[in-house]
């Protein structure tokens, strides 16, 4: 089909979801090598341990979990 047209994220102007917020400012966070704890990251939104939903994000592929550890980006953007 020679007219069809095809969009990318970058033609779609919209705001971030919860989700891509909250792995943005991981990335932030990550020194390159040790794992956020979730207490650091509720600490710098001013939330508490149990409110900055870190699972939403490593569901949707962008943060990943390290047991007892913390949390790591998984892709930069």
């Amino acid at each position: 089909m020679p007219f069809v047209l095809e969009f990318t994220e970058a033609d779609l102007d919209r705001p971030l979801t919860e989700p891509e917020k909250v792995a943005s400012t991981m990335r932030e966070m990550f020194d390159g090598k040790t794992p956020v704890r979730t207490k650091d990251f509720a600490d710098r939104l001013g939330r508490n341990y149990g409110t900055v939903h870190l699972h939403r994000a490593a569901r949707l592929g962008l943060l990943k979990c390290v047991p007892r550890k913390g949390w790591l980006p998984t892709a930069a953007k």
